[in-house]
């Protein structure tokens, strides 16, 4: 972004005043569930119908900057004027983008807000109702390294400014996950070309079954598919290619929102972490005997980064700002991989040190919702009319004492998500789980006003045994709606639905294929 001299600031403000209009300031914060075999866990206890008591602590963020700052302009440019469609004639007609989400002004009425809901929005244009108002201008202040606190010294040193780009995203989200397990399908070993046509082929058929948004899988183990300096390429990405980018172009000539999907604690095994290169953070801690085991820990044969340290947090929040100023994604969506543990070995030097009166599980919940709220105020700095997702798991009990995921505080605080999707992954059937009566919890424990409900549904269990589910175990493999009805289901509470995931649907196990085409022949109905 170009720097702009103090005096072309002067005379821009001189310019805003003469027109009636005011200098904006902004400061800057300082700032799968997956089917590996080893670590899915279905619990089939079924929780306490109340939320457990918790002990909330509120962090306050220095973000102050003395008067020597650096100062950089952006404006967000108007659609063309051909591209003026009435909210009117949109809502009226039908369109193949349902339900487009257009961002309104805080001072507007419900009423308002309501009817523009339901407006399409142009992939690259601002909403209608920009159209007849002058460009905003936002001047934003920067501290320098120097002005910053202690805690921010630990950051990155790259700054990332904040993203001009107007996201595209939906009131009812209907999701698709795409997964590493998909890219060793169709990027692994594959050119820059192969990658395309095969993501758009992808793509594709995710826009044809109804789906409006696309959670891609940019981070996995602490790596990355797309261009970082924080973290080191994916292993799946044989080729010199960048394939955010390459989704991101797909997913928006489509009219897709794209949701850039990140594991923030999950590091890798303990055999591929010896080789994770040292210039990076990461690679560091690794083979500092200070900050093995104790910023990065090894649970089980895979090692994760503890929430316990600013540096850590800071790290995984980094990463999310390097996405948002880098690509247009129109969100950021982390899933349920937190606490690794119960074992109180995992942190017992940090948890020692804090000197705290929380016993370890408040502790450890009060971390990880520390983790998600500044992860949420990252993504909102830097871009702020991107979203943010959480992807917990289905089985609320679970959350909160094996993952100390406190999904109560998240679903009635704003400020923690702007959308929560948990994983009902369970029949109608389930013994311990059942599909309905999950739904119908998570829909009563968001109660905060601006969070979505979006529910993701076990595409992937599809004309298969379901172990977990007792005397339900085969309702998926005798029956061909079971997505089809659980979709349907979603509406009644206005939630929006994702499936996890792509090749479960499109590219099934063929063992599983017949009774998979038949659900797929209900899901077009």
């Amino acid at each position: 972004m170009k720097r702009y001299p103090a005096s072309f600031a002067a005379l821009l403000t001189a310019v805003l005043l003469a027109c009636g209009c005011s200098q904006v300031t902004d400061e800057l914060p300082d700032s799968y569930y997956e089917t590996d075999t080893d670590v899915i866990s279905e619990a089939e206890t079924l929780p306490s119908d109340t939320a457990p008591t918790t002990t909330t602590t509120t962090t306050t963020t220095d973000t102050s900057v003395s008067s020597d700052t650096s100062i950089y302009i952006s404006a967000v440019s108007l659609p063309d004027e051909t591209s003026d469609t009435s909210a009117e004639t949109t809502s009226a007609s039908e369109t193949t983008i349902p339900e487009a989400v257009t961002t309104v002004s805080e001072t507007e009425s419900s009423a308002e807000t309501t009817a523009k809901s339901e407006t399409e929005f142009v992939p690259g244009t601002l909403p209608t109702q920009a159209v007849q108002t002058a460009p905003q201008i936002t001047v934003v202040t920067i501290p320098t390294a120097a002005e910053t606190s202690a805690a921010a010294q630990t950051q990155t040193e790259a700054y990332y400014p904040q993203s001009g780009y107007y996201p595209l995203n939906f009131s009812r989200q209907k999701g698709m996950w795409v997964s590493y397990l998909e890219f060793d399908r169709i990027m692994r070993g594959a050119s820059e070309a192969e990658f395309t046509e095969a993501l758009n082929a992808c793509f594709d058929n995710i826009s044809a079954l109804g789906c409006n948004t696309v959670y891609f899988q940019a981070r996995v183990y602490g790596d990355a598919y797309y261009d970082s300096s924080l973290f080191p390429k994916g292993d799946r990405l044989t080729g010199n290619y960048d394939p955010l980018k390459i989704a991101v172009k797909s997913a928006h000539d489509r009219g897709l929102s794209i949701h850039a999907w990140i594991n923030p604690m999950r590091l890798m095994t303990d055999s591929q972490m010896k080789s994770y290169p040292e210039n990076y953070k990461i690679g560091q801690w690794y083979n500092d005997a200070s900050k093995n085991g104790t910023y990065i820990v090894n649970s089980s044969g895979r090692w994760y980064l503890n929430p316990a340290y600013a540096e850590t947090v800071s790290l995984i929040c980094d990463g999310i700002r390097e996405i948002l100023t880098a690509y247009d994604v129109d969100g950021i969506q982390i899933d349920d991989y937190f606490y690794p543990t119960t074992d109180a070995s995992f942190d017992s030097a940090a948890y020692s040190a804090g000197g705290t009166s929380l016993g370890l599980a408040d502790w450890r919940r009060e971390n990880v919702t520390k983790m998600v709220k500044q992860m949420y105020e990252t993504v909102h700095s830097a871009n702020p009319k991107a979203v943010f997702g959480i992807s917990p798991q289905g089985n609320t009990d679970n959350n909160y004492n094996d993952l100390y995921a406190d999904i109560y505080t998240w679903c009635s605080t704003s400020g923690c998500c702007d959308y929560i999707c948990p994983q009902v992954y369970f029949g109608f059937e389930n013994n311990a789980q059942p599909y309905a009566e999950t739904v119908d919890k998570w829909s009563k424990l968001i109660t905060a006003p601006d969070i979505q409900l979006v529910i993701g549904l076990a595409a992937y269990k599809s004309g298969t045994a379901d172990k977990y589910a007792g005397s339900g175990s085969n309702e998926w493999v005798a029956s061909s709606d079971v997505l089809a009805r659980q979709r349907d289901l979603t509406e009644i509470y206005g939630a929006g639905y994702a499936f996890f995931r792509y090749d479960s649907l499109f590219v099934p196990d063929p063992s599983a294929a017949s009774a998979v085409n038949a659900e797929l022949d209900n899901l077009r109905k």
